[in-house]
């Protein structure tokens, strides 16, 4: 075999089982007329059209209600989800749901646990505020066949017992359900900045995806508005960790609706990730 047949195949070959993968970390904001122009009514649209465009292969989102969840299924061809409401494991409460683009990827196995002292039923954790989840899924790469765990978490805004045992809870349940060592994602609204033990406590075993991606991170540095469009946001409290791929680029999207309002109020994480 010659020398440039070797390097051809070598390069498909790189091509076909070195695939990327797109992937989304975004808090939608729960649905509240007190929010008036920014209420979910007004923004939905917005919202949808900035996932349609993007496309993530997949994508995490918090403070989702059930009809928000619906609104956003109907609303993207070719996307289903794999989670539960937080409050009865059904279909009340706010989703931290895991939305996929299907002829991509494929669910291989999915639940849903609480960030709580009984991790198996709806319950609320340690000094935190409301239940806590974390939805997870076992996905295999369509074209490439390559497999990993998928995680996406909301964590409290208030105990921060609650925080730290959900970081600890997060590694614990990510080993025990991957015998395999398959690479891992975790994404969510972490409620904290970096300085924090939580973050900390994650940071010592996954990669913010902030840090280590080979491009210059895109965007602002923070990501909770709190629907201002008069200051550039500072406190970066949305993240994607990883571990066991490449990380291609990381951005925190802000771009604004047609009345230059924002289609939430936070920015949206986007990685691009290498098996």
């Amino acid at each position: 075999m010659n020398f440039r047949l070797t390097t051809l195949l070598l390069l498909f070959f790189s091509f076909m089982f070195s695939q990327n993968l797109k992937v989304m970390s975004f808090n939608i904001r729960l649905n509240l007329d007190s929010d008036k122009e920014n209420s979910w009514t007004n923004r939905k649209q917005d919202a949808i059209d900035l996932l349609n465009y993007y496309q993530p292969d997949y994508f995490g989102v918090q403070e989702a209600l059930p009809e928000q969840m619906k609104d956003i299924k109907n609303g993207m061809k070719n996307y289903d989800y794999v989670g539960v409401g937080r409050d009865d494991g059904k279909d009340k409460g706010e989703f931290s749901a895991l939305f996929y683009d299907t002829e991509k990827l494929q669910v291989l196995k999915s639940g849903t646990f609480w960030l709580s002292e009984t991790p198996e039923k709806p319950s609320k954790g340690w000094d935190a505020a409301y239940n806590r989840i974390c939805t997870y899924a076992f996905f295999k790469d369509k074209k490439s066949k390559k497999e990993f765990l998928a995680m996406n978490i909301h964590f409290d805004h208030v105990g921060n017992v609650a925080r730290v045992k959900s970081a600890d809870l997060i590694l614990k349940k990510a080993k025990e359900m991957n015998p395999k060592n398959l690479p891992v994602i975790l994404s969510g609204d972490f409620n904290l900045t970096e300085e924090s033990e939580p973050v900390k406590i994650l940071s010592a075993q996954l990669k913010d995806t902030y840090y280590h991606s080979e491009k210059k991170h895109y965007g602002p540095a923070g990501t909770f508005t709190g629907f201002n469009i008069n200051e550039i946001p500072q406190n970066r409290i949305d993240y994607i960790f990883t571990k066991g791929f490449t990380i291609k680029s990381h951005r925190h999207i802000n771009d604004r609706r047609e009345n230059l309002l924002y289609p939430s109020d936070h920015f949206p994480v986007l990685v691009d990730l290498q098996f």
